[in-house]
């Protein structure tokens, strides 16, 4: 089981903040990876699963963990969502939990897929679900279905009506969705200051060495990027809060 995380300690007593549900074979390798690195980029701890449920396998306590502990859930709705038991099972234990008092919020994208083909699972959701009735018990399938009912008509983000099929621009609306149920203010900070690194990791050293109040003055010449390497220090201390 994969997980992908913005850094390596979680928040705490929280093991993540995003829960990313996908089907591989349609977003792995595109548009889940491309929102998975912004939000890692802006130091969201986002829980991505990248192997497929065995047939006849249940979920593991690790993925209920990651699903328990998880502030948002996104669902990534895309063709091929509905015919994964791994996908709808996972969909299950979200309303699971936000039912059972849980304060998740789940934020569906519909990737090339209308709210209403999740909601009354027509079109290839139809389809898949005429391949589930032959295979799973009637209970089974209609939890998923319910799951799926709910899911359509939560509030969400269509990548052909949001954004008239602009990837790039869905990612960045779903991110600063996260960072505002977050409470996060992340200030963008570039790459490519030399020396950026050790800079912050000195005055962090005098930061974690002091016990009470502290107040840092940076001095320079202008240009020798003063402001980035206080963004970079607020980005790393606004996580502790």
């Amino acid at each position: 089981m994969t997980q992908a995380q913005g850094s390596s300690s979680s928040p705490s007593g929280l093991s993540y903040e995003v829960f990313l549900s996908f089907h591989g074979l349609d977003t792995r390798e595109g548009f889940c990876d491309y929102l998975n690195t912004s939000l890692n980029k802006a130091r969201v701890f986002v829980f991505r699963d990248d192997d497929e449920l065995p047939i006849g396998e249940d979920i593991g306590q690790e993925l209920l963990q990651a699903l328990s502990h998880s502030k948002i859930y996104i669902p990534i709705f895309s063709k091929g969502y509905a015919t994964s038991k791994w996908c709808l099972m996972e969909l299950v234990q979200m309303f699971k939990c936000i039912g059972a008092g849980g304060k998740q919020k789940i934020l569906p994208i519909f990737y090339y897929v209308t709210p209403g083909e999740v909601k009354h699972q027509t079109g290839s959701y139809g389809d898949a679900f005429s391949s589930h009735e032959k295979k799973w018990d009637d209970e089974t399938v209609q939890e998923w279905r319910s799951a799926l009912k709910v899911a359509g008509a939560s509030k969400g983000r269509e990548i052909v009506k949001t954004t008239n099929r602009k990837e790039g621009k869905l990612v960045d609306l779903v991110e600063n969705k996260v960072l505002r149920v977050l409470k996060k203010d992340y200030l963008t900070v570039t790459d490519k200051l030399v020396g950026l690194d050790q800079r912050k990791e000195a005055i962090m050293d005098v930061i974690r060495a002091s016990t009470r109040q502290t107040f840092i003055g940076i001095y320079g010449m202008g240009g020798t990027g003063k402001t980035t390497l206080a963004k970079a220090i607020y980005n790393q201390l606004s996580l502790s809060f």
